[in-house]
């Protein structure tokens, strides 16, 4: 397990919507719009997370990016939203690290376009940078659906020197239904912690323990304190996923201050655990995981073309046990984007042109090999394979 950025346990609550729709916010209101508008408000409230034991606070800067504030008619000001609910929380936050909540884009992923990801991505990179030069000490992006969202915003907060923490809400009728292909891709990306908000406890029990012997960065657990029938209750959740393996902790939808207290008296003594070597050397697309083994073998490279869709799904009929796809194009990494997820191997790139290449690792929403017989130079393919999380072989 990589080193955590902060001791753990750690605990991690600030302001909430229900709370400031209990204040008078109107449930259609911009949180982050309101909250500006209520600066006493946000401070006295932040002050009683502190008081209440968390390790650090929380911006609600969630849903605060352009695309998101669009459909408000707010999106000239990301700017002065973001940088000034930041600082407001600061101002409560009697010195505690202050993170800022991020997500979703409100963008649907295509993988007909691919490079819709561009879009994506743009939004977080503005949001987070505004953040970042506010003085924001993490970000917490949160309430995930989509990998691809999920990409974006980690390749946006790489942009920054700021730890990431990244928790998803399993959708059946998204590509993170499951979330094993995540895990594999976002901790290979950088991300500081992975795991799940807003989810039933029984639930979330059982996808921590899925993924808790593949995770080499702590996992989070990001309870509903709406679901929960008191603070007591909150906490005896809690500490069920606590011995599933999470160790960072907060509430993802309904945090009040009791809930912080009751959880913060509790959580030093709950179970932080041991150093494991993860299983995590593996590929992943949005529908599955490959995990590799020592004996590596590459097909002959299959050519992007019309029928590569096809051309995948043959090649498990073969001895290979991983797919090399040659990159020739642009045009080719969006073929590769489209029609990858439809292997069922692990999958190669094979391409002698730097952005080329990079397109194939931008727009394939997973994990990819990097066939380094490529006449680009080796600090190159290791540059490009740490930006996008791959595995030079």
């Amino acid at each position: 397990m990589r080193k955590p950025p902060f001791p753990l346990p750690f605990l991690a609550d600030g302001v909430s919507a229900a709370q400031m729709r209990e204040a008078g916010m109107k449930k259609d209101d911009c949180a982050s719009r309101w909250a500006l508008g209520h600066p006493d408000f946000v401070r006295r409230q932040t002050a009683r997370f502190c008081k209440a034991g968390a390790g650090a606070v929380l911006a609600p800067t969630l849903a605060a990016n352009r695309s998101a504030l669009a459909s408000l008619g707010l999106e000239s000001r990301v700017r002065e939203l973001n940088a000034g609910v930041l600082r407001l929380v600061a101002e409560g936050a009697g010195g505690l690290p202050v993170g800022a909540r991020i997500g979703p884009s409100g963008i649907a992923f295509s993988y007909e376009e691919a490079d819709c990801f561009d879009e994506i991505f743009a939004v977080y990179r503005e949001q987070i940078r505004i953040l970042d030069e506010a003085g924001a000490s993490f970000l917490m992006i949160e309430r995930q659906t989509s990998l691809a969202d999920m990409r974006a915003a980690m390749l946006a907060a790489r942009s920054t020197d700021l730890p990431v923490f990244v928790t998803m809400t399993p959708d059946p009728f998204s590509d993170t239904d499951e979330l094993l292909p995540p895990l594999i891709t976002l901790q290979a990306m950088g991300a500081d912690a992975i795991g799940v908000d807003n989810l039933p406890v029984s639930d979330a029990e059982e996808r921590l323990r899925e993924l808790f012997p593949h995770a080499e960065v702590p996992l989070a657990a990001r309870l509903s304190a709406l679901q929960a029938a008191s603070p007591e209750a909150y906490v005896e959740d809690a500490a069920l996923l606590a011995r599933a393996g999470a160790c960072v902790f907060g509430a993802g939808e309904g945090g009040a201050p009791a809930f912080t207290a009751a959880l913060a008296a509790r959580c030093p003594a709950f179970p932080v655990p041991e150093p494991h070597e993860a299983d995590c050397r593996a590929a992943a697309s949005a529908d599955g995981v490959f995990f590799l083994g020592d004996d590596i073998e590459l097909s002959e490279p299959v050519l992007c073309s019309s029928r590569l869709d096809d051309d995948l799904i043959e090649l498990e009929h073969g001895s290979a046990n991983v797919g090399l796809v040659r990159v020739e194009s642009l045009d080719d990494a969006m073929l590769l984007a489209e029609h990858g997820p439809l292997a069922r191997l692990p999958l190669a790139v094979w391409a002698d042109s730097l952005p080329v290449l990079e397109a194939a690792l931008r727009y394939f929403q997973g994990r990819l090999l990097v066939d380094s017989s490529s006449p680009l130079e080796e600090e190159v393919l290791a540059a490009l394979a740490n930006k996008y999380g791959a595995i030079v072989y």
